[in-house]
């Protein structure tokens, strides 16, 4: 490769972990030689913090990492946010009458470090059965509050929120935001392998994986050309563009592999730790 990289960006959930959520010792050894070659790992994710930073403990080298799909970057070596894209608590207080309207059940994240809570939700349980799988499986970072969304603005940043229903219901309910709101937001639906429940996620309109990584690219001092990204889903795809090399899993759907520069094998088959030996560090 003609290009020195210096900034590795890594989605988790199906580039470096495998299908059933383990780092194969290959993938980590991979990610080690790159690092020590001078190529610095990001991790990129739609979790959010709490859940991303034990998988960069568990890597071993120094990562950052970019959650909640982008609109959160923090340096888990002392939980200090490097970047966040805060939503307007109007904006957020207009898309929560659309929600309600819908008798949608939201939830909305928070970045309060050292806390120990990082969402807010309004009852618990709910109506909807997917919506209660994600609670029980987070009950003890919830907080309870019928009154969250009449204190907008007052006592928290809104970041990122989000509904959780079927595919077909969050793929309607996010078509309804995006003809509600033309240009306000970025939108994804994606499901994660831990979740019953589709999830249709709502970040601010310059929020991405791709946005975040310039952020903290700049405060590095490497250009975007000097970046690699590898990802498998629908929330890579502006990171896949704008690196330099952008990279799709070999299970990617097919507008994620037409993104990318270059496909590996899936994940199954280690495609990360086969891209980092037999191509980045060839």
């Amino acid at each position: 490769m003609a290009v020195s990289y210096r900034l590795l960006a890594l989605d988790i959930d199906g580039t470096l972990l495998d299908r059933v959520g383990h780092l194969r010792p290959r993938t980590r050894e991979a990610v080690i030689k790159a690092a020590e070659a001078g190529i610095r790992p990001v991790l990129c994710t739609g979790r959010r913090y709490r859940r991303a930073r034990p998988i960069a403990e568990e890597l071993g080298v120094a990562a950052p990492l970019v959650c909640n799909s982008g609109a959160l970057v923090k340096d888990p070596d002392d939980d200090r946010t490097l970047w966040r894209a805060d939503l307007d608590p109007q904006v957020v207080a207009d898309l929560l009458t659309l929600y309600r309207d819908r008798n949608e059940y939201v939830i909305s994240f928070i970045d309060r470090p050292g806390a120990k809570h990082d969402f807010f939700a309004a009852v618990d349980p709910s109506h909807c059965p997917l919506v209660n799988d994600y609670l029980a499986q987070n009950r003890p970072f919830g907080l309870i509050d019928p009154t969250w969304i009449d204190r907008l603005g007052r006592d928290a940043s809104h970041f990122h929120v989000c509904a959780i229903g079927s595919r077909e219901q969050m793929l309607k309910l996010r078509d309804l935001v995006v003809a509600r709101f033309p240009g306000q937001f970025t939108t994804f639906v994606q499901r994660s392998p831990r979740y019953e429940g589709t999830f249709c996620e709502v970040l601010r309109n310059d929020a991405d994986k791709w946005n975040a990584l310039v952020h903290l690219a700049e405060l590095w001092g490497v250009d975007s050309s000097e970046i690699i990204a590898v990802g498998d889903d629908m929330n890579d795809v502006a990171m896949l563009k704008g690196a330099g090399l952008g990279v799709a899993m070999g299970h990617a759907p097919a507008e994620v592999i037409a993104a990318a520069d270059h496909v590996t094998l899936d994940e199954q088959s280690d495609g990360l730790a086969s891209f980092i030996e037999n191509h980045l560090l060839a």
